[in-house]
């Protein structure tokens, strides 16, 4: 049997909370993740991003079934929000049928539906940071 952690109200620094590099987290950015499963017995993950100017996400999927190809990442069928705290970023969207993309600044919010694959670019000249909101709860 597994050990579950009971849910409590936490309060977390970000000061507190490694970051993974890039090159080890799923999408191939710089995060933090604040609140999680393993730690706080949350259902939603919370967490931070840096993205330097000029610098790209893989591409990652939140279908229902594995789409993402080789060196992208799949979630499965997730809700995620951003805040935008600083930076332009531009998050463009893609099904089988339809795309887009959104231009996001200072003060955005953003909802990412599950069922979509994303791809996430600073656009800017300037270091962006964003709070993400994940549920299910990645780990």
């Amino acid at each position: 049997m597994t050990d579950r952690v009971t849910p409590r109200p936490t309060h977390v620094r970000l000061a507190d909370v490694s970051p993974i590099p890039a090159d080890e987290a799923p999408t191939k950015v710089r995060i933090s993740r604040l609140f999680t499963r393993a730690r706080h017995g949350t259902e939603l993950t919370q967490g931070v991003c840096w993205m330097d100017p000029g610098e790209q996400t893989n591409h990652w999927s939140s279908g229902a079934t594995n789409d993402a190809a080789e060196g992208d990442h799949w979630y499965g069928p997730v809700d995620e929000t951003y805040f935008i705290v600083r930076g332009r970023l531009r998050l463009s969207w893609s099904n089988d049928t339809e795309s887009g993309a959104f231009d996001l600044s200072a003060d955005d919010s953003v909802y990412l539906a599950p069922g979509w694959n994303y791809h996430l670019e600073n656009v800017g000249d300037e270091p962006a940071f964003f709070v993400y909101n994940m549920t299910p709860a990645q780990e």
